[in-house]
């Protein structure tokens, strides 16, 4: 029997422009070692190393390749949020995230990823995304992941604040939920709390989805930084058909936001 590998390739790192174009990490395909037969993870990064005041940072991951069937699989970097002011302080970033997907390999397959930066920045972000492979075949099926559109948190709490719909197919469970609110600005005495709800008239049960998202709390000063600890992210188990399954995503909030910033969610299937 074989001695069992998992090694870690990387992309590579590109700067993501200071626009939201999607663009390849590394400049080029990865190439995955001959003795790998599977894809058992993805962890995208990125970083800002000159802050603007009032701007954040959330970038989506795509992982795509002519060789294998992974596409769809979007997931979200680590959001790294706005502060107010030029107060000095260095951006919170919290630890990048892991994706599984299991995908089957035969060896020496081209993959590509790319990041694309969801909220342009005036000081380009620089990313890259880290290839997790193993000789042996995943424990667990491959998996795909699909994401809605960044949209705008608006000023209000105690009500439904519509995202976008979309939608995937070929699934028969929803596994994961995923997403992220993430402030511009943050001023004294302006915390975050909330929910993202998934809803669809495809599952095949009526079950509830609303995914807690990681709270902010507010501070004291007008220069507060903000730490969203990561992307939210919970387990789940929702039996759905193979046919299209269409989400229309919802953000609530507990506390009413003193300046809007932006949600985006996804799911994995």
């Amino acid at each position: 029997m074989a001695e069992e590998i998992i090694a870690i390739e990387h992309s590579g790192f590109t700067s993501l422009g200071t626009g939201t174009a999607k663009t390849k990490m590394g400049g080029a395909n990865v190439i995955l070692p001959q003795w790998a037969r599977s894809l058992l993870a993805v962890l995208p990064q990125a970083a800002i190393d000159t802050v603007t005041a009032a701007q954040s940072l959330i970038a989506q991951c795509d992982i795509e390749s002519d060789d294998v069937p992974v596409v769809p699989f979007q997931c979200l970097t680590a959001p790294v949020a706005g502060l107010l002011g030029a107060s000095g302080g260095a951006l919170f970033t919290p630890k990048t995230e892991k994706y599984a997907i299991g995908c089957p390999l035969n060896g020496g397959e081209q993959i590509a990823a790319y990041l694309t930066a969801l909220v342009a920045n005036t000081s380009a972000p620089t990313g890259g995304v880290g290839l997790v492979v193993s000789n042996m075949r995943a424990p667990h099926a491959q998996r795909h992941a699909k994401m809605g559109t960044l949209t705008s948190t608006g000023t209000g709490a105690s009500a439904d604040v519509a995202g976008t719909r979309y939608n995937f197919s070929g699934g028969n469970r929803i596994l994961e939920l995923f997403g992220a609110a993430v402030p511009t600005t943050v001023a004294a005495a302006d915390g975050i709390i909330g929910y993202i709800k998934y809803q669809s008239n495809e599952f095949k049960q009526s079950v509830p989805l609303k995914l807690p998202l990681n709270p902010i709390s507010g501070g004291l000063g007008t220069l507060t930084i903000a730490f969203v600890d990561g992307v939210s992210r919970q387990p789940v188990s929702v039996p759905i058909p193979r046919a299209q399954v269409n989400i229309q995503d919802y953000l609530y909030m507990g506390l009413a936001p003193g300046t809007a910033g932006n949600f985006v969610d996804g799911l994995v299937y």
